[in-house]
This record gives structure tokens, C-alpha cells and sequence, in this order.
């Protein structure tokens, strides 16, 4: 019934702002509807603590309450405005469908799995979920996932950056979900590049077949090596071979160069150590880089740079200008 349904909100806390005031409204017609309220609530929080499941045919129980109802007399519906009505007829209506409702509230509630939720600021995390399934959470990214994966599928929600190894199955598929797109495996490793304020997500697989799918129903089948990008934008979907060889630079804390073009060496940098970066001389884009960092700090990157490309660079806080003649 959505009069029920309406109240269910109220007491959990989910219901709107104009949800809120429809149940406050209906509360305030009259003293007797606060009354019920009340009754509900102290059911629901005792249910609520309950650990014995309960079965009940809830469409049966129902239609003999309405009839019960209609025998004893009517509870004040919430989407018209009440006449009064004694206190004891709406207490003996409380007590015929309190049980049943708070029941109703349990099941609708125990339906749904416990979630974990996991959220990252200026720390990398590893996460290993109920499946043996490994994530590693980047800085500045959320994952929520159920303490128990449902019988047909393992489901996770991601914001942010993660690599993921997850653990074989092929009667239950692998789901990350993003608010832009969904990627479905059965086993294999790859890494998910998807922070909200960036206009493209990307999805670069290590090993095994991933399935990259946006909202709007495109979809790219990823092999081993493969990367597959979104713009979020559009919604195009767009697959190619993978040549970046630090993608997994923040997981591994190494960063490689081969002859890497200087725009390309700027963009890894940025991303690696947060910060923007500002070449004064274009000609020194056209230069290549060859060279290797373990745990990589800015400064020495810098000075290597420096001293390999005949450039200068200047750190202000969280910029990097960088001039000279450049190669």
C-alpha cells in the first residue's frame, strides 16, 4: 500500500524533503495518527533486533487486515485530509497491522545485503572481498561491496582508480558499476581509471577479458593488454592497443620512459605526483626521454630531466614550470 510504503521511508530516514512534510502533515491532523506512529516505530526497532527469520505470506495477512479494518474502523489515510475518529478505534487498527507492517518493514529491509563501504583520501588501500577477489584502491576512491555476494553474481560499485584481481567463477560474473558504465568479468586483473571529475574513463586489462560497457548500451570486449577509454561526455566508447607502460605507475611506485615523447612524460608526471605542469617553450614538447625511477620522488625526476634534456624547472607549491632550449 504507498500510504505504508511512504511511512516505511519516514521512519528509516530515506524519505524526501516533500515526503517528509506529507507524513508531517498527516501527523498533525490529528493527535491519533502520532499515536500510531509510535506504535510502528517501537515495533519496527524490536523487529528490527530480531535474528529469526519470518515467513508470511504478506498479501494473504494483508487483505484479512484491510477486512479487520474495515470491521473496527479506518486508520487516516496520509494523501487526504482526516476526519477525527476516536484515538481507541486507530489504536485497535495500530494494534491489528503493527506486526504485520513491521514484518513487512524487516523483510523489505533484510532483503537487501549489508554493504561495506571503503573510501580512500591521501592513502592506497587493499581490500580483499568475500570471494578472495583482491582490489587495490587508489587515493581519493570509493568502493562498496556486500559482506555476502548474491547467489547469481559478485557486484561492486567504484568511484576513483582500483586494480583488480578477481578470482574465477564462471557461474557467477564479476561486476564493477560506475554511474557511467558497468564492467563485467569472470576472472582476470585489470585497472579501472574512473574519478568523477575527469571527462574520460578508462579500463586497461592485464589479463583475461573484461567487458566495458557504458550506460547508454556501447560496448567493448578488452583482451590482455588492451585498453578500452569512454568519453563521458558523448558516451563514445573507443578500444586500443595499450603504450602506456606506467598506467600502473601509482600501484608499483615505478615509473618507465623508452623514448617516450616529452608530452607523454609531462602527463605520467602529473598524474603520478599531482601537479600541474607548465613548458614555456613548446620545442621542448618534441623531445623523447629514456629512463627509470623506483619509488620516484619529484625532485630527483626533476634533476634527471634537467640534466638529460638541457631544461630548467622551477617548483612552486603544486606547479612545475619548466623552460630552457629543451634536447
Amino acid at each position: 500500500m504507498q500510504d505504508w510504503e511512504l511511512i516505511a521511508k519516514y521512519i528509516k530516514g530515506e524519505a524526501t524533503q516533500e515526503e517528509r512534510h506529507t507524513v508531517e502533515q498527516w501527523l498533525n491532523t490529528d493527535n491519533a495518527n502520532a499515536v500510531l506512529l509510535e506504535e510502528i516505530k517501537t515495533t519496527w526497532e524490536t523487529s528490527g533486533k530480531l535474528n529469526t527469520p519470518i515467513k508470511i505470506d504478506k498479501a494473504k495477512a494483508w487483505n484479512s487486515i484491510q477486512q479487520k479494518i474495515k470491521e473496527e474502523g479506518k486508520i487516516i489515510p496520509i494523501t487526504r485530509k482526516a476526519p477525527a475518529y476516536n484515538t481507541w478505534i486507530l489504536r485497535a487498527a495500530a494494534i491489528l497491522i503493527v506486526g504485520l507492517f513491521a514484518t513487512w518493514l524487516v523483510l523489505k529491509t533484510g532483503n537487501k545485503p549489508e554493504l561495506i563501504y571503503v573510501q580512500t583520501t591521501t592513502e592506497e588501500r587493499t581490500i580483499v572481498l568475500p570471494d578472495s577477489s583482491v582490489v587495490i584502491l587508489n587515493e581519493n576512491s570509493k568502493l562498496s561491496y556486500p559482506k555476502e555476494f548474491a547467489a547469481n553474481q559478485r557486484k561492486v560499485e567504484l568511484e576513483g582508480e582500483a586494480f583488480f584481481e578477481v578470482t574465477k567463477n564462471a557461474q557467477k560474473p564479476f561486476i564493477i558499476d560506475n554511474k557511467n558504465f558497468d564492467v563485467k568479468v569472470l576472472g582476470t586483473s585489470f585497472n579501472i581509471l574512473a574519478y568523477e571529475k575527469d571527462n574520460e574513463a578508462t579500463v586497461t586489462v592485464v589479463t583475461g577479458k573484461v567487458a566495458f560497457t557504458d550506460k547508454n548500451g556501447g560496448s567493448v570486449l578488452l583482451v590482455k593488454d588492451e585498453v578500452g577509454t569512454l568519453n563521458k561526455n558523448d558516451h563514445q566508447l573507443f578500444r586500443s592497443n595499450n603504450v602506456n607502460s606506467n598506467f600502473l605507475a601509482w600501484k608499483t611506485k615505478k615509473l618507465e620512459f623508452t623514448n617516450t615523447n616529452f608530452t607523454d612524460v609531462c602527463i605520467t608526471l602529473k598524474k603520478y605526483f599531482a601537479v600541474n605542469i607548465l613548458v614555456k617553450d613548446k620545442n621542448i614538447l618534441n623531445c623523447t626521454f629514456t629512463g627509470y625511477f623506483e619509488d620516484p620522488k619529484l625532485p630527483d625526476v626533476l634533476k634527471v630531466l634537467e640534466k638529460t634534456l638541457n631544461i630548467k624547472a622551477v617548483v612552486n607549491q603544486k606547479n612545475v614550470e619548466i623552460t630552457g632550449q629543451g634536447c
